[in-house]
């Protein structure tokens, strides 16, 4: 800015979960900006007008925040040679920024976007971008020149070091080693000389994909985490429509899942294409899983992206190879409004009403175990009960490259089938009226009141997916001093002193050709002889039960072949409830398998009230979330709809509230309390925000 210029806009900073500006926490919204015409050549074919433009309409949008690309190459041409145009084009950018009250969230060293595409510097040959000293050296060199040029412009909310890395021309050939040691540098050298700026790596989905750059990984080096819930590009994860209840929870599983890292997070980009599904059916995704994520505690949405591409650019590569990626606009190229931009100029406009000083994400009822040889770097045994000299080396063929030089061990399978139970759990938590949490296995889990522990965390071969041995001993005593515990077990199951804690053991495991589970007690609101039905799957010991043999548990329920199939019993102060058979696993893998009537939530839902635990906010209607935003006397409940129907709902509270009062776009208005509940419409595939007031205490 120069020195006549006003600065509007004033410095961010990260307050608990939320940022800060002003006086006042704020969520940022908007999107990733890629000019119409010019698209990725934008700095090379300078077009002030046209991007002037572009930020009155995201004015109008509801924009505060733009997120967009420094490339690495228009900035630096040749290695420590800086070109005066791009910063001269980035103070453009920052004078816009003033000017439309919208903050600057630039990425650098791009990169990989858009499509297969790398923009490579050209100087590069072949080096490892995340390994090599010389481009390791250039690439903190590159950072500290921006931060010494920027430290203490207040138009730049955050340094996003990278766009989706592993930079995509060497992500199969990077390490965890490699990705810790990258962002350690990066971020060394931009708070060497910019100490006040925000820092985050834009990753898209290493979280669930247990990619080098998963959250765990670089937590101690960023301020806040990034998740990319692009369900369609997960079709593993994600065997569904897009617009369906599994596809619309992928915000909110990353970002709990990332959370459990220690770190707030933020929904970086979002969307799909206009090419491949209909305007309408990209609202409708992106509003539910934007509430969704709202409710988990994201702290921001920045959409991908803000505009479709222009005809004339499909023509041109990337555009050319990838036809998808025309049309993923919040408007058209055009500057008109797509149904998602309406749709996201509706909900910037309902959290701007937020208040959110003193509010934090609500504390989750269910704990659902992160395994410390999930989240740790590869080749790390600090956890492993090794102590003095080590005549005989222990090495982990499952640490592979990391330890002993040969090809890393790729958990590709194995991770997919932990993922896979996860996001059931956390989806029939959710459906139940229970909020969940993915703490990891070292830390303070023992502070929820129910623990789930869907297998494979229960099983034994592939250390990534499974609790240590010694976390038993741990869940013992959380469960005597009166916690409660679920666990589902497979064929690969070994749970040792199982019967201390289950009232049963494993004696052995067989492949059923069906599964029907048949209650042979009252179980929450199960009745005698009513069934769950699953499908098996085709895994191996993955999906096959473990035949239990019970000791002094309760038998809740039978199979299809009369063996039990469920069994509690009371442990000291606690409860303890195992299931023979994997059903987070079998959901996982049944194409839509929550779209419609599905009853296994009543499960969690029977276990939780065995255990005496109520949830802070829950609706009558499995399909709509409801999870709190809580504060001093004070608090928000937000709802998501992961159903295409109009509903009713009721919600509950366990809070004493005074008030309810339905938050829109424009205004508020009362909701009428009948006890510790109210009744409200939801419409399909949206969300609400309701504020409260408690009574005094």
């Amino acid at each position: 800015m120069t020195g006549g210029e006003r600065m509007a806009l004033e410095k961010v900073t990260l307050q608990g979960t939320y940022f800060y500006r002003g006086g006042q926490r704020f969520l940022p919204v908007g999107a990733h900006w890629v000019p119409a015409v010019e698209a990725l050549s934008w700095a090379y074919q300078w077009n002030p007008e046209s991007i002037a433009a572009d930020f009155v309409k995201m004015k109008d949008l509801g924009f505060n925040t733009v997120r967009f690309d420094l490339f690495w190459a228009w900035f630096e041409p040749r290695p420590g040679d800086y070109n005066p145009e791009a910063f001269a084009q980035l103070d453009f950018l920052i004078g816009l920024a003033h000017q439309h009250d919208i903050y600057l969230h630039p990425t650098l060293f791009i990169g990989g976007e858009v499509g297969e595409a790398f923009w490579d510097v050209p100087w590069r040959h072949g080096r490892h971008p995340h390994a090599d000293p010389q481009m390791l050296f250039l690439q903190t060199n590159h950072a500290a020149e921006l931060a010494r040029r920027y430290r203490g412009e207040p138009a730049i909310l955050a340094w996003d070091l990278t766009d989706e890395p592993p930079y995509w021309i060497a992500g199969s050939q990077t390490t965890d080693a490699m990705a810790i040691n990258w962002t350690r540098l990066i971020a060394g050298a931009l708070r060497r000389y910019d100490s006040e700026h925000i820092l985050c790596v834009g990753t898209s989905m290493e979280d669930v994909s247990h990619g080098p750059f998963r959250p765990d990984l670089i937590a101690d080096e960023v301020d806040f985490l990034s998740a990319h819930p692009y369900s369609i590009y997960a079709p593993g994860l994600f065997p569904d429509a897009m617009v369906s209840e599994r596809g619309t929870y992928c915000g909110a599983f990353q970002t709990l899942l990332s959370a459990g890292a220690g770190r707030p997070v933020m929904i970086h980009e979002l969307g799909a294409s206009s090419a491949q599904y209909t305007p309408e059916r990209v609202a409708q995704f992106d509003r539910t899983t934007m509430y969704s994520s709202l409710a988990a505690g994201a702290n921001g949405f920045l959409l991908w992206c803000y505009t479709d591409a222009a005809p004339e650019t499909y023509r041109r590569a990337p555009y050319l190879r990838a036809p998808h990626e025309t049309q993923f606009g919040l408007t058209t190229w055009d500057r008109q409004d797509r149904p998602q931009g309406d749709e996201f100029r509706k909900f910037s406009q309902v959290v701007a009403r937020l208040d959110l000083d003193g509010i934090e994400p609500a504390a989750a009822e269910a704990a659902i175990i992160v395994p410390h040889e999930w989240a740790q770097p590869h080749g790390v045994f600090s956890r492993l009960g090794l102590s003095g000299p080590s005549v005989v080396p222990y090495v982990s063929t499952q640490d592979g490259g990391a330890l002993a030089g040969s090809p890393a061990h790729e958990a590709g399978d194995e991770n997919q089938w932990l993922t896979g139970a996860w996001l059931s759990a956390l989806i029939l938590a959710r459906r139940a009226g229970l909020k969940a949490a993915f703490p990891r296995e070292y830390t303070r889990w023992q502070d929820y009141p129910l623990l789930l522990l869907p297998s494979p965390l229960t099983s034994t071969e592939h250390n990534k997916v499974h609790v240590h041995t010694s976390f038993w001993e741990a869940a013992r005593a959380y469960v005597t001093a009166g916690g409660a515990v679920y666990a589902s077990v497979c064929a690969d199951a070994a749970i040792p002193e199982m019967e201390n804690l289950f009232g049963a053991r494993l004696e052995d495991h067989f492949a059923p050709q069906e599964v029907a589970i048949r209650f042979v007690k009252p179980f929450g609101d199960f009745k005698v002889g009513e069934v769950l039905h699953y499908r098996p799957g085709r895994g191996g010991h993955q999906h096959w039960p473990a035949l239990l043999k019970v000791s002094h548990g309760e038998v809740l329920a039978v199979d299809q072949d009369g063996l039990p199939a469920l069994v509690g019993q009371a442990v000291g102060r606690g409860k303890a409830l195992v299931c023979a058979y994997p059903i987070e696993s079998y959901l996982a893998h049944v194409p839509g398998a929550f779209d419609g009537v599905e009853p296994t939530y009543r499960l969690y839902r029977a276990f939780a009230e065995w255990a005496g635990v109520k949830p802070l906010f829950r609706s009558d209607q499995p399909s709509v979330e409801v999870a709190g935003l809580t504060g001093k006397g004070r608090g928000y409940a937000v709802l998501a709809n992961h159903s295409p129907n109009n509903v009713e709902v009721v919600v509950e509270t366990s809070l004493p509230v005074a008030s309810v009062r339905l938050l829109t776009a424009d205004c508020s208005y009362p909701l009428s309390l009948q006890g510790q509940s109210w009744r409200m419409k939801v419409s399909a595939w949206n969300g609400a925000i309701c504020e409260y007031t408690l009574q005094p205490a």
